[in-house]
């Protein structure tokens, strides 16, 4: 082989191999997309990476609810016995997840609320569009921010093999706040 034909084959290689990158992230989060819209659990159970989404969103509440006790007076004053109430109301929480945060619970989620008509359809134009949104913060992670009344919710994809699955949202501080 001459020495063009190699250097043509490691562009084109290259090229392809950065195309495969991004697309393998659009195509992915196009996907999940489509499971939301469409309400497909099978698109929402194959896109997110439940068991790790589930173990981050417990430790948020856990560490909310640790803040939460240390600056409640009432709970203060209770010393040891606020501490225990705050473990019990972390493993109902837990236990709370456990049932819920799984592709049936979304589902159900999807199917009662009342903006799922403010998800546009996806279409070629959403999937091409869907790059424009994407932040990468590594070669192996990147992330969508959701806004809502005024909320802005990152959502982490990192990447599984050829697939980009959701592992992690990060909630408001104040998300507990907002149920007292």
């Amino acid at each position: 082989m001459t020495n063009k034909k190699i250097k043509f084959t490691v562009i084109i290689v290259s090229i392809i191999v950065i195309f495969s990158y991004f697309f393998t992230a659009v195509y992915s989060f196009h996907q999940f997309h489509k499971g939301i819209y469409y309400n497909n659990k099978k698109l929402i159970k194959d896109y997110v990476e439940w068991e790790e989404l589930r173990e981050n969103f417990k430790n948020y509440i856990n560490i909310q609810l640790l803040k939460e006790t240390q600056k409640s007076e009432e709970l203060k004053d209770l010393g040891e016995l606020g501490i225990l109430f705050t473990g019990i109301a972390g493993k109902f929480v837990e236990s709370m997840l456990d049932s819920y945060l799984n592709p049936e619970g979304l589902s159900m989620l999807l199917e009662n609320n009342q903006k799922k008509d403010e998800i546009p359809k996806p279409s070629f134009l959403t999937l091409i569009g869907g790059f424009t949104i994407m932040n990468f913060n590594s070669l192996s992670s990147f992330y969508v921010t959701y806004e809502n009344e005024g909320q802005k919710l990152p959502i982490f994809f990192n990447r599984k093999g050829l697939t980009w699955k959701i592992t992690q949202i990060d909630f408001p501080q104040d998300l507990l706040s907002d149920f007292k």
